[in-house]
């Protein structure tokens, strides 16, 4: 359970509101017991204290709120963690298959560890505390009772636990490499027809299927195995205190009613939440079979480095580990062009800076503002097999003015209304199909319905004929006017047309004014040829 607690130190606030809850019910807890005995040794000796029920019905409803507060920490706590690690799952390189069950039944299968268990282990740590030293003072030989017979709740549990957390694993393995199969055999279902395998293939996939279930019958076996032994072992232990009790009470007649009612109500709680850690052991060595496999045992984990190349100074703050960006505000770049021979890292560069890429080790800092808050556009624009409405608008709330005024900027007004349902036709696979130059002005649209901070282009013109290509340089032009644009290039009146430059070329990145790099011999070279 190191892994899985180890996550959790993060927020060590929740840890600390859930032993001040904890610490509160205990004390209500011992509240309870002491006011419900008062009110029945009342009762007997026909002298009711109704204030009593006053301040029993205050103690429940504290009591229940409290409850409430520890499982809603832990909910929160299971809620973040469970965030971060899909998070990690997808930045591991796993197949297809593990990273689907580690992202949904991989995570969700330690839920219980976070929302369950980690409460638990605070509850069952501070309540039994408590009751015992209470009982030290009030009645010594019942807590003296508790203190030999606790041990064996949670040592029976982690006996059982610990063969929990193997079969757990082997249950995970196996759904893991029942979904494998399948994804196989959904992918192979063409060549598998051609083969007349249909029936080998059902019969394997049945019997996985039956072997998972059997492994998930096994764990729930023993959890009800261990339900019962523990049920049986408590109901001993609260037998020998009452026992106790009774004896003291009626035979030796060392101890008063009200003693023994607060004690006999005391006992059940002492041992409800040994016994509740105990059945959230077994959960948390379930959820641990599950954190064997999300701790990325076997996986390659996608890092985030760069090596040192040079410091580029703009407009805003971009680090990369020991590569470092920053723009300064004497220097105000709207449109910043980056250009190189084939080859040199362009696009890697550009696909680094937007996050879609990822090299080496280490991570990418960025500045609040650029956060979710940068576009990407390849030279090959993905369309989606959707409407060209949810094309453009990538599902974000636009206007029909918006969309008229974006398609008529990019000179693609005439081409959707002459489609079959203008803005509602579906484009792709079975749909309308659109050419090179209509899907950059889609791409073009997309940027800008869709308003970012930053916006980065991989050479946008390429391959374009001279009216796309116009249409692209003066879309580009309007967008540096609201966003930090940048854009890979090899035409020369791209180049001319940029406030900055950046120039790469063999892992070296040379950058600066326009004005700087005229008298540049690569820059003279580049300039003839582009």
């Amino acid at each position: 359970m190191k892994y899985l607690t180890s996550l959790s130190k993060r927020y060590l606030y929740i840890h600390v509101l859930l032993v001040a809850a904890s610490l509160s019910l205990a004390a209500i807890i011992i509240l309870q017991s002491l006011n419900i005995g008062q009110l029945i040794d009342g009762v007997l000796h026909q002298s009711i204290p109704y204030q009593l029920l006053a301040i029993i019905l205050a103690i429940l409803i504290g009591r229940s709120v409290l409850h409430f507060a520890i499982k809603w920490l832990g909910v929160v706590l299971s809620a973040r963690i469970k965030h971060q690690l899909r998070r990690s799952v997808i930045d591991e390189k796993r197949p297809a298959a593990d990273t689907l069950n580690l992202s949904t039944e991989g995570i969700e299968g330690i839920d219980s560890f976070y929302a369950d268990y980690l409460p638990q282990v605070y509850r069952s740590a501070i309540i039994p505390s408590a009751i015992i030293v209470f009982l030290l003072f009030f009645h010594r030989n019942a807590a003296l009772i508790m203190l030999i017979t606790a041990p064996f709740v949670p040592l029976f549990y982690i006996i059982i636990g610990i063969n929990t957390a193997k079969k757990a694993t082997d249950q995970m393995t196996a759904l893991n490499q029942f979904a494998g199969y399948f994804l196989d055999a959904i992918r192979g279902i063409v060549t598998i027809k051609l083969f007349n395998n249909e029936a080998r293939v059902k019969q394997d996939i049945a019997e996985k299927s039956e072997g998972f279930r059997a492994k998930t019958m096994i764990i729930l076996k023993t959890a009800f195995l261990s339900t019962l032994m523990i049920e049986f072992i408590t109901m001993l232990s609260i037998g020998i205190i009452a026992l106790e009790i009774g004896l003291g009470l009626i035979v030796f007649k060392t101890i008063s009613f009200y003693t023994a009612i607060v004690v006999l109500m005391l006992a059940p709680e002492f041992y409800n939440a040994l016994k509740d850690l105990g059945a959230a052991f077994h959960t948390g060595k379930q959820a641990e079979g599950y954190a064997e496999l999300l701790s990325g045992q076997g996986a390659e984990r996608i890092q985030y480095a760069y090596s040192v190349r040079d410091t580029i100074k703009m407009n805003t703050q971009l680090a990369y580990s020991n590569f470092s960006m920053q723009i300064h505000d004497e220097l105000p770049v709207r449109h910043a062009v980056i250009f190189g021979p084939s080859g040199a890292g362009k696009s890697t560069f550009a696909k680094m800076l937007s996050g879609v890429e990822t090299h080496g080790h280490g991570q990418i800092e960025l500045p609040a503002y650029l956060e979710n808050n940068m576009i990407y556009m390849s030279q090959q624009p993905f369309v989606m097999n959707d409407t060209l409405r949810h094309n453009v608008t990538m599902f974000n709330p636009v206007s029909e003015e918006a969309l008229l005024s974006a398609a008529r900027q990019v000179d693609m007004l005439e081409r959707i209304q002459a489609l079959p349902q203008g803005f509602d036709t579906v484009l792709g696979s079975g749909g309308e199909q659109l050419s090179g130059g209509e899907t950059h002005r889609l791409m073009l649209m997309r940027a800008l319905l869709n308003p970012a901070a930053m916006i980065i282009f991989d050479e946008p013109t390429a391959m374009l004929d001279a009216k796309t290509a116009g249409i692209v340089r003066a879309t580009l032009k309007e967008l540096s006017e609201r966003s930090i644009v940048y854009t890979i290039a090899h035409q020369r009146t791209t180049i001319q047309s940029a406030d900055y430059l950046i120039y790469i070329e063999a892992g070296r990145v040379t950058h600066g004014k326009p004005a700087d790099f005229r008298e540049q011999e690569f820059y003279q070279v580049v300039m003839q040829d582009v």
